[in-house]
């Protein structure tokens, strides 16, 4: 039986997306739970007994005190009537959550001790997008807005693969790239007409996507780099069945009204690759190689140098394609938020990076980054347009409030027109 779940899992990751939901949800979602269940009984913990095992390990955010009152006065953060432009709308006033994105949106392995543990999906605790247990025991951006809106609707609970009911309107995939995002984007928009919880055309909907490691650890080194760059960026008339960003924007934008979408450009990779140096052990290489071989494979080490330059011009498409004027309509906006665009992992206190802030596969992020990763994407949602933060500060040490002068969430017209 052992054996069976791992084999299921192995195979079930390398099939598209499309695939995996073509498949009966039934099947899937039993195959995952099984999977996790036999992991935490084999090991001999329980899931408390994991929390705790982490939190000593320093791998968790310290708690907050019940006393500690949240940090903001959220009593004017909720417009007193809905308002009708996506550019006056208060943090408050997000009804609906969602997320698109790869394994960094599905939590891989946010509490994994072991490496077979990192295909367990932790989604309900993911900086963007995880709703479980509070802010006080799990900074998110979605426990964040549910201190202004108590019936936000749309975060991830537990452990949960998409098609799990868990996962709500987290519809990320692990190994998801750049061309998957039309079919996801898709896919979300009928996961949001079929909730009967959502006025499509009376709530407003806030969707962050982040996309491109994937593209960058196991693309960069396997095709033309420039031409990955320009299937990104270019119009899909002339990529000729290529999906690109810009027609992911045009679908979300064609489809959903009221909707505030945050573009996340994704980390660049050289920090995570100068995270290793000083710590370096065969398991960290072994799976970091395994997970990003243009990356981190020694046969492309000269390479290095031509992919950083990608990855810095990928970012700035993202910064490019959400200033389009198309995407700014009264009831539908594209927010590029440069949170990870020059983040680092912090040092330790011997000068070295401090691995607490990755899981065992020292690739992948532990819950103490989400929590960094959400106090900063909530920072940057309040931020001008052209002033936005681009890298991480230690948790809580800035924590944004609405304030009257500028109560709203800031996007390109409403930052350029001095609106608020």
């Amino acid at each position: 039986m052992k054996k069976l779940y791992l084999y299921l899992v192995l195979e079930l990751c390398v099939l598209t997306m499309s695939q995996r939901t073509a498949l009966d949800t039934s099947i899937l979602n039993s195959i995952y739970r099984g999977y996790r269940n036999w992991l935490t009984q084999s090991y001999g913990t329980t899931n408390e007994d994991r929390m705790s095992q982490l939190r000593n390990k320093n791998n968790f955010q310290k708690e907050i005190p019940i006393h500690v009152p949240f940090p903001c006065n959220v009593t004017a953060g909720r417009s007193p009537k809905v308002p009708e432009s996506v550019h006056h709308l208060k943090p408050g006033d997000i009804d609906v959550i969602a997320a698109m994105g790869d394994s960094l949106t599905i939590g891989a392995g946010v509490t994994s001790i072991y490496m077979f543990e990192v295909n367990i999906e932790n989604r309900g605790i993911v900086g963007s997008i995880g709703g479980q247990g509070t802010w006080r025991e799990y900074l998110t951006l979605p426990n964040i807005l549910k201190e202004f809106n108590p019936k936000l609707i749309g975060y991830s609970l537990g452990d949960a693969i998409s098609s799990d009911p868990a996962a709500q309107l987290n519809v990320a995939e692990g190994g998801a790239m750049s061309k998957d995002m039309t079919f996801m984007a898709t896919y979300l928009i009928n996961k949001i007409k079929d909730d009967p919880r959502i006025d499509i055309n009376k709530h407003w909907k806030l969707i962050s996507l982040m996309i491109g490691s994937n593209d960058f650890c196991l693309n960069a080194c396997a095709t033309s780099p420039w031409t990955m760059l320009n299937d990104h960026k270019i119009d899909l008339i002339y990529t000729l069945r290529k999906i690109d960003l810009i027609n992911t924007l045009r679908i979300l934008r064609d489809n959903l009204p009221r909707t505030f979408v945050a573009l996340i450009p994704p980390p660049h990779l050289k920090e995570l690759v100068a995270a290793h140096k000083g710590r370096e052990s065969l398991r960290c290489y072994v799976s970091s190689m395994i997970e990003c071989s243009c990356m981190f494979a020694l046969k492309f080490r000269d390479e290095r140098p031509e992919y950083y330059e990608l990855m810095e011009r990928w970012q700035e498409i993202d910064e490019e394609v959400a200033n389009y004027p198309e995407f700014h309509r009264n009831d539908f906006t594209v927010v590029m938020l440069p949170t990870l665009v020059d983040a680092k992992i912090p040092l330790a206190e011997d000068g070295f990076t401090d691995l607490s802030y990755l899981n065992a596969d020292c690739f992948h992020w532990s819950q103490k980054l989400h929590a960094l990763y959400a106090n900063s994407l909530w920072n940057n949602l309040l931020e001008p347009v052209g002033n936005k933060s681009g890298a991480f500060t230690s948790l809580f040490k800035e924590f944004l409030c609405p304030a009257p002068e500028r109560p709203f969430l800031m996007t390109y017209k409403n930052s350029q027109n001095d609106e608020t």
